[in-house]
């Protein structure tokens, strides 16, 4: 490949970039849990939450997301605080990329996090109860996975 043709395909992409970009941006959001999702997660999980097939995984009917098992809970506040490195398997299906840690002390303060949270427990057709404070104090505790 030419050095021409290499700064059309790189130019491409840069104004595919741009464009996602401002059509995120363009979107309103209806709540602080939504607003942080829009600006913490929508990114690789996708503004839908259906994420990107073999990376991210989704975040609706994801079983993690939803669960209601104190045990699974803990561990995806974890996951959220702390970040995650490793395959997932969500649905049946493999997902191999990383999760940055979310909720690391000065990212975001506790309020926040816990809105994100609970936007994503709640958003995409999922109907789990609301994470507690006390919930998401004992995962931060508790340290990563």
């Amino acid at each position: 490949m030419d050095i021409q043709k290499k700064t059309v395909s790189i130019t491409n992409l840069g104004v595919a970039a741009a464009a996602l970009l401002l059509s995120i941006s363009s979107v309103h959001a209806g709540s602080t849990g939504e607003a942080m999702y829009l600006q913490h997660c929508s990114m690789c999980h996708q503004p839908d939450g259906k994420g990107i097939p073999g990376f991210f995984p989704p975040l609706a009917d994801n079983p993690r997301v939803i669960s209601e098992k104190p045990e699974k809970v803990q561990e995806y506040l974890s996951r959220i605080i702390f970040g995650y490195h490793g395959g997932l398997i969500v649905n049946k299906q493999m997902y191999s990329g990383n999760m940055p840690p979310i909720g690391y002390v000065g990212r975001i303060n506790d309020s926040e996090l816990l809105e994100l949270i609970n936007y994503q427990r709640t958003a995409f057709g999922n109907n789990a109860r609301p994470v507690t404070f006390s919930e998401l104090a004992r995962a931060r505790k508790t340290g990563s996975p």
